[in-house]
Formats: structure tokens, C-alpha cells, sequence
């Protein structure tokens, strides 16, 4: 709390004297509205109208210096900003440190999900940050019936995606049955995407995460440490074509535009899992956590499938900046 300077003597009133006596005791000497009275030599009802009134003339200015409070000041621009229904943004020291910005996003996120406490049939994605949040969930946490996974995950590399980590840790913290979905995030035709979720082993892990009310995912960057590289989806070749198509990353495997919207289509022909379109009408949660994250979340952000968004101070900054 500061007190701003005066004008000159001569033009202070001897009540704006009063009321200025008033505030400096009460919010710097700490004073009560009792003592101040007995000081100034009026009431305690008349404290409190001088000190009412150096509010409403700004004579006494109060500041929230706490670092926590200029998140929850992003918090409330991107649910403004963005039509969202929650949003909650954590403080990280090294802006490029993405494993830190990956552990702190997903505490958040672990107890902003305690707090919704979902129940029923829950859809997970997999990916970094979701087995770092998986691996934060406390048991109990919700009352599901279902864990099912959303989409497509079977690395066709050597390097594993550990998607099955992330299901049974969500599975075994709510002790709710889990549905896994054993194919391919892509595969080499929309024909053999198509056979593949007409086979009972996918046709029925889809149909419950169609059926899912709530449903919780990463984002995914661009470049060659997309876990879609890593994982032997993507080449190069691809990279290069889904730039060329304005992608900025994934969610749930498909790749989009900073608009929200699908970026190759072809691609997204011969992607598994449950559509984008389809997480309207779920309580939907999407986590985006370390640096070069700004474009996709605002992807995201656009798309209207997004309710709460949790995520890190330089991420939210960034797609603030950018709207």
C-alpha cells in the first residue's frame, strides 16, 4: 500500500488533512480505527468514512506485489479472452526449462482435476506431459468408471511412447476399469485407419471415449522433438509438408493450425482416434507446458473444444500476445 504525494500545502483542504492523518496511521503506522480515533480526536465511524473516502479519491493506492498475483491476473485475461471456463497458469523461473515448466503444469493440473473431481467415463491422450501428470495423481482424486485412452499410440519406433503408463496410472489412482487403444497413432491409409477402428480391439475403446465426459490432453510441438518423430509416425518429409500446411503441433495426434483448425487433412485421414470435433460437449482439459508451446495452445484456445487451460506464465503470455 502506498500513500501517492499531495498537492502543494496550501491547496489540502483541513478535511483532506484529516483524511490523509487518517490513512497514513491506519495503513502505515497500523493503527486500529479505534486508536485513530482517539488520536484525531473524532469517532471510530468517522475514521472509517475518511478512510473510505482516500480510497474512492485514490488517495491510498493498494498494490498486490505477490508474484502469484500477476498469474492469477492471466488466469482471468485468458478465460476473458477465450470464452473458457477455467484457466490455470504456474509460475516457472526458467522460461526454457521445459522439464520444470512439464512438472509444475502437471501438479496444477493434478489438483485442478482433485478440485472438478469428474466422474463416469474419463479419455486420456498420452505424451510427456500427460505421463507427467499421470505420475502426480493422488488416489482418489475421482469417482470414474472408465480410464479410456483417446487415440492411437503403438510407437513403430525402437523408443517406446510408455501410453499405457499413463492409462493405468490414471486407472489405478481411481480404481475405475481401463479401456487401452491398441493401434497406431497414423497409419499408411485411411483405408487401413478405417479397418483398424472397425476391428473390435479399436472399435470399442472409440466408442467409449465417444461416450466420455470428460476428457484430458497435451499439446504437442513441432520439429524434430515431437514425440511423433520419436516415435516413428513422422519423418522429415512429413515435417516439412505439415509446416508447409501451417501446423503448429497436435493434439490428440491430429496437427493444427494456430486457427484451431486441421492442417493436412490427408494426414488427418490416417490418424486414429477419437476426432477433435468430437471433444465438444465434454469437460475438456488441455495442458501445454514448456517453451515453444504458445502456437499450438492458441490453436487450441481458438478452436472452442477447450474449456480449462493449464499451463505455464510464458506460454500464457504468448498466446495472449498473439490473439
Amino acid at each position: 500500500m502506498s500513500i501517492p504525494a499531495s498537492t502543494a500545502p496550501e491547496a489540502v483542504s483541513g478535511d483532506t488533512r484529516l483524511m490523509l492523518r487518517a490513512a497514513q496511521l491506519y495503513y502505515h503506522g497500523d493503527l486500529t480505527q479505534d486508536a485513530i480515533g482517539k488520536r484525531l480526536g473524532v469517532s471510530r465511524f468517522k475514521v472509517g468514512r475518511l478512510l473510505d473516502r482516500a480510497l474512492r479519491e485514490q488517495a491510498v493506492r493498494i498494490e498486490i506485489v505477490h508474484p502469484a498475483a500477476r498469474l492469477v491476473a492471466l488466469e482471468d485475461d485468458l478465460v476473458e479472452r477465450f470464452g473458457l471456463v477455467d484457466a490455470v497458469v504456474v509460475d516457472v523461473p526458467a522460461a526454457d526449462d521445459e522439464q520444470l515448466a512439464r512438472e509444475r503444469v502437471a501438479v496444477a493440473a493434478a489438483e485442478h482435476l482433485a478440485t472438478l473431481a469428474p466422474s463416469g467415463v474419463i479419455g486420456v491422450s498420452w505424451g510427456r506431459t500427460m505421463l507427467e501428470l499421470a505420475a502426480r495423481l493422488q488416489p482418489g482424486w475421482a469417482a470414474a468408471d472408465q480410464i479410456v485412452q483417446l487415440n492411437g499410440a503403438i510407437s513403430r519406433s525402437a523408443r517406446p511412447t510408455r501410453y499405457q503408463e499413463v492409462v493405468e496410472r490414471f486407472g489405478a489412482t481411481t480404481g475405475a476399469a481401463i479401456q487401452l487403444m491398441p493401434a497406431p497413432a497414423i497409419v499408411g491409409t485411411p483405408e487401413l485407419r478405417a479397418a483398424l477402428e472397425a476391428d473390435p480391439s479399436v472399435a470399442q475403446p472409440l466408442q467409449a471415449a465417444r461416450h466420455a465426459g470428460s476428457a484430458v490432453f497435451g499439446m504437442g510441438v513441432m520439429g524434430t522433438d515431437s514425440v511423433h518423430v520419436a516415435s516413428g509416425y513422422l519423418d522429415q518429409r512429413d515435417l516439412r509438408r505439415l509446416e508447409k500446411a501451417g501446423a503448429v503441433g497436435d493434439v490428440l495426434g491430429r496437427f493444427i493450425t494456430t486457427q484451431g483448425e486441421i492442417a493436412l487433412p490427408s494426414l488427418d485421414e490416417r490418424t486414429l482416434g477419437l476426432p477433435l470435433s468430437e471433444l465438444r460437449g465434454k469437460t475438456t482439459v488441455g495442458l501445454a507446458a514448456g517453451p515453444g508451446r504458445g502456437p499450438v495452445a492458441l490453436g487450441a484456445l481458438r478452436s472452442g473444444w477447450m474449456q480449462t487451460f493449464v499451463t505455464d506464465e510464458a506460454t500464457a503470455a504468448w498466446v495472449l500476445a498473439h490473439d
